[in-house]
């Protein structure tokens, strides 16, 4: 479980940070570490353990379409009830159950089992090992150190070039434009030289770089002056709450504007609309987004599903109910994803795929928005913004912000703060 640093140690660790190192020039725009780490995390001492014996044989084989632990110890040359007993351990499933691309690391000594090393992925690890006859099985957790670091940027081209050119990944440079996605217009509102700021962790394993985590802090100045920032807010157990302003207003809209990633609207909300195939002036009370077969469609809000099936002219359709007062309708589906009637859903997540199912004339989503039972264009509805920043989490969130941005006001091309602190 992931512990949050106390914010007043935090806060003297930066301190000193900050009066121990001096301030100098940067000759690139990407700023390394400003923080300590925020979480530590429960890491086990175990380590595979390594064969001694100079005779055993190392087979290495690769899980193929419609393999199985039987068939690779079978490579290995290993007899069938093996296999047998290892299924027979209470958690064979660490070793069962694997996926097309898997390796398997298999050790014998004069054909007989001595250990198994499955990488389930960098961070997990499953071990077979033999002792007296008997075989267990244990999982190995890889230790992964968390580095906060800094970034600072200028807009030059598009958003996502200066990112690069910045020292940010892909996968950050897509956070920080999902973080501020109801905030800024990312392709009107930027110009060049409109400013970037961002605090957020790297991950690495042996000290080898894995990937970005979390964007924690982060701050946009747009071209018309203003001036948008960003904190993220985790419970008590560290699992991440919501992004939030200075002013503990929510980033996030109650409602996405777009269920999906759409390439054209083919027919927009209008009450009075000449319908292609009943011939006829019929009220159109929603939004059809054209697009391939199967894209996904996303829930727009967090929600129930109250229906979900067959709709006649809607053809696969799903309803969400929303707070009480809104819902909205997704129709005309090629297939569902795994939600079911009665399940909740997140905003954002898959419930299932363009089609041309019911009464269309090709495929595309037919999408309503309604609130009490009235309908309303999804383009023009003015939605409610999500919740502001819970009160219990208020003075804990209000330190944590005050030093997030102490630290994002001190960001820019010129300065540096700290380096490498581990």
């Amino acid at each position: 479980m992931k512990k949050t640093l106390p914010i007043f140690v935090l806060f003297i660790l930066i301190t000193s940070i900050i009066a121990a190192n001096s301030l100098a020039s940067l000759p690139a725009e990407r700023q390394t570490l400003v923080l300590p780490s925020l979480t530590t995390f429960k890491e086990t001492q175990k380590t595979a353990t390594s064969p001694v014996e100079n005779d055993w044989t190392l087979h290495e084989i690769k899980i193929k379409k419609n393999d199985s632990l039987s068939i690779a110890l079978y490579q290995a040359n290993l007899s069938n009830s093996v296999a047998f007993k290892i299924q027979k351990l209470e958690n064979s499933h660490l070793l069962t159950t694997l996926q097309v691309g898997d390796v398997l690391y298999i050790w014998t000594e004069k054909n007989k089992l001595k250990r198994i090393l499955y990488k389930k992925n960098r961070t997990t690890h499953h071990e077979l090992t033999e002792k007296n006859g008997e075989f267990s099985i244990q999982t190995i957790e890889i230790p992964v150190q968390t580095r906060i670091v800094t970034a600072y940027g200028k807009i030059k081209h598009s958003f996502y070039l200066s990112g690069q050119q910045a020292g940010l990944s892909a996968k950050t440079i897509m956070n920080l434009a999902d973080i501020f996605a109801w905030q800024i217009d990312f392709i009107r509102q930027l110009r060049p030289g409109d400013p970037f700021k961002l605090i957020y962790e790297r991950k690495y394993i042996n000290g080898n770089y894995i990937g970005d985590g979390r964007i924690l802090a982060a701050q946009i100045t747009t071209s018309n002056g203003e001036t948008h920032d960003a904190f993220l807010l985790t419970d008590s157990n560290g699992n991440d709450v919501g992004y939030f302003n200075s002013e503990k207003r929510n980033l996030r809209k109650a409602f996405l504007r777009n269920p999906v990633d759409y390439v054209r609207i083919t027919s927009h909300f209008n009450p009075k609309r000449f319908h292609p195939i009943l011939k006829k002036w019929k009220a159109h009370k929603g939004v059809d987004y054209g697009g391939p077969t199967g894209t996904p469609i996303r829930a727009t809000g967090d929600g129930k599903i109250i229906r979900r099936g067959w709709g006649n002219a809607y053809g696969n359709v799903i309803y969400i109910q929303h707070a009480g007062k809104y819902t909205t309708v997704y129709a005309h589906m090629s297939k569902f994803g795994k939600y079911k009637k009665g399940d909740w859903v997140k905003q954002g997540q898959v419930i299932g795929y363009i089609g041309s199912t019911g009464r269309s004339t090709g495929p595309h989503l037919h999408y309503e928005f309604r609130k009490n039972g009235r309908h309303i264009d999804p383009l023009k509805v003015k939605f409610p913004d999500a919740g502001p920043v819970p009160k219990k989490y208020r003075q804990q969130f209000a330190h944590f912000s005050g030093l997030m941005s102490a630290q994002l006001d001190r960001l820019s091309s010129d300065i540096q703060l700290a380096k490498n602190f581990e």
